[in-house]
């Protein structure tokens, strides 16, 4: 049976995860006068649609371990 091999899936998580930890700080670091203006919250709302990404990832991830642990 073919199993896939999620290590570059992994890796990639592992990148994304480290990408909204630095986009965190950074906004967190900012100004409140900056983090409500245009700027801040498109900026906050891209960090959001990361984290919506590493959720599908991790899904997907754990959807693909389930299959191969399956072996059917």
């Amino acid at each position: 049976m073919n199993k896939f091999n999620l290590t570059a899936l992994q890796a990639q998580l592992e990148k994304a995860r480290s990408l909204q930890e630095k986009r965190e700080d950074y906004y967190n670091e900012k100004s409140e006068k900056w983090q409500e203006s245009e700027k801040g919250e498109s900026y906050e709302y891209r960090t959001q649609e990361l984290e919506g990404i590493i959720d599908d990832l991790e899904n997907a991830i754990d959807q693909f371990d389930n299959w191969n642990s399956e072996g059917l």
